[in-house]
C-alpha cells in the first residue's frame, strides 16, 4: 500500500516535470491531470486527497484561485466518487474519464478558443491518454485488488 503510494507520487513528480518541461517548450500539456485521473481509479479518497493538492500547489503558485483550478482539482476525487457509487469497470473507463476530464477543463477555462484551437487540444487529449494509460496499468496490476 505505501509501496504504490510512493510510486505514484513519484509518477506524480515526473508528470510535472514532463508539463513544465514541455510548457517551456511552448507545447502545454495536461499530464498531470491525467495522471490524477487515473489515480482515482488506484488509490482511495485520502491518499487522491493528497495527491491532487500536491498537484495543485505545485502547478498554481499564486495565491489566487481560479474556476479551472477548481475544476482541475475537483473532477479526480468526483471521478473517485462516481466510480464508488457505480463501480465502473476500470479498464473502459479510466481513458473515458479523461477524455471527459479534458473536455470539461477545456470548456472551462477558455470556452471560446476550444474549437479555435482544436488540434491543440487533440494533442494534448492524446498525450493525456497515452500517459494516463502508461500510469493507469501498471500501477493497478502492481499493488491493488
Amino acid at each position: 500500500m505505501i509501496r504504490t503510494f510512493i510510486a505514484g507520487l513519484v509518477i506524480l513528480v515526473i508528470a510535472l516535470a514532463l508539463q513544465f518541461w514541455f510548457a517551456a517548450s511552448g507545447i502545454f500539456l495536461d499530464l498531470s491531470f491525467a495522471t490524477l485521473i487515473s489515480f482515482a481509479f488506484i488509490f482511495e479518497f485520502w491518499e487522491l486527497l493528497f495527491l491532487t493538492l500536491f498537484v495543485v500547489f505545485a502547478v498554481n503558485w499564486q495565491p489566487a484561485v481560479s474556476v479551472d483550478l477548481i475544476v482541475f482539482a475537483s473532477f479526480p476525487i468526483a471521478v473517485y466518487l462516481i466510480r464508488k457509487l457505480l463501480k465502473w469497470e476500470s479498464w473502459f473507463a479510466a481513458p473515458m474519464a479523461i477524455i471527459i476530464g479534458f473536455c470539461v477543463l477545456s470548456f472551462v477555462a477558455a470556452p471560446g478558443m476550444f474549437f479555435a484551437q482544436l488540434p491543440h487540444f487533440l494533442l494534448d487529449l492524446a498525450a493525456g491518454l497515452g500517459f494516463g494509460a502508461l500510469v493507469f496499468y501498471p500501477l493497478r496490476h502492481w499493488g491493488r485488488p
